[in-house]
């Protein structure tokens, strides 16, 4: 059977793919990235002990590539409004693509879905962004799957592929700071390394129905993954 990534040459993507090729994911042999430029070869990797297989399919559509074998999978896609040139834009791609693929997923026989979301996501929030985000694990979780994992991670920490620019730089820096900070930072910040030890951690220990983790458990998750390891 398979895990199926999406949004793998994001930041919390690129860092689940990584953490997949060696982790003991039930009933799972294959690990397949489903993005439309190509994650970096390193990624693909399957030395020191990696367990299962790893590819990288290369589409436009992301939907309509879901292998049939699918059992697990994690979306991590997304993007800024200042990269997708505007809100509206931004919601086409937040949403409305990320609930094309969960409903195509759950069509492929999918049983568990991962998706990376947003502290504050309510469908009540006066702020786009988290209304945004809230909607969208509305609708993921009616799809009905078997199990739905939604992460809910504060400010994310890491080294992306791409920089989204200045701002986002900036509050990066803040970030890193405000991590060292009792009862401060593991509050507003996550590290993406993290945020993916945690999906494993969740993934790991089974269940059934919609469950739903915010930063601080997020930080929790992960914490037990580092026991484990």
């Amino acid at each position: 059977m398979t895990t199926a990534i999406v949004g793998a040459t994001g930041l919390v993507g690129s860092n689940f793919l990584a953490l997949s090729r060696t982790a003991e994911l039930p009933g799972i042999s294959t690990v397949v990235a489903i993005t439309r430029r190509p994650v970096k070869n390193d990624l693909l990797a399957t030395s020191g002990g990696g367990k299962n297989k790893v590819s990288n399919i290369v589409t436009a559509d992301i939907a309509g590539a879901i292998p049939q074998t699918t059992k697990i999978l994690f979306s991590g896609l997304g993007t800024t409004r200042a990269a997708a040139g505007g809100f509206d834009k931004q919601y086409k791609i937040d949403h409305d693509l990320n609930l094309e693929i969960a409903k195509a997923a759950k069509t492929a026989g999918v049983s568990t879905y991962v998706l990376v979301s947003s502290k504050g996501a309510s469908v009540d929030s006066n702020f786009g962004y988290t209304r945004m985000k809230g909607e969208l694990d509305r609708d993921v979780a009616a799809i009905g799957f078997e199990r739905t994992i939604i992460l809910r991670p504060a400010m994310i920490l890491g080294k992306r592929e791409k920089s989204h620019g200045a701002l986002e730089s900036s509050a990066q820096g803040l970030g890193s700071v405000l991590t060292g900070v009792p009862f401060v930072g593991k509050w507003i910040c996550v590290d993406a390394q993290d945020i993916a030890k945690a999906a494993l951690n969740a993934i790991q220990k089974g269940g059934s129905g919609v469950e739903i983790y915010e930063n601080e458990e997020i930080r929790k998750l992960a914490q037990e993954y580092n026991a484990q390891a």
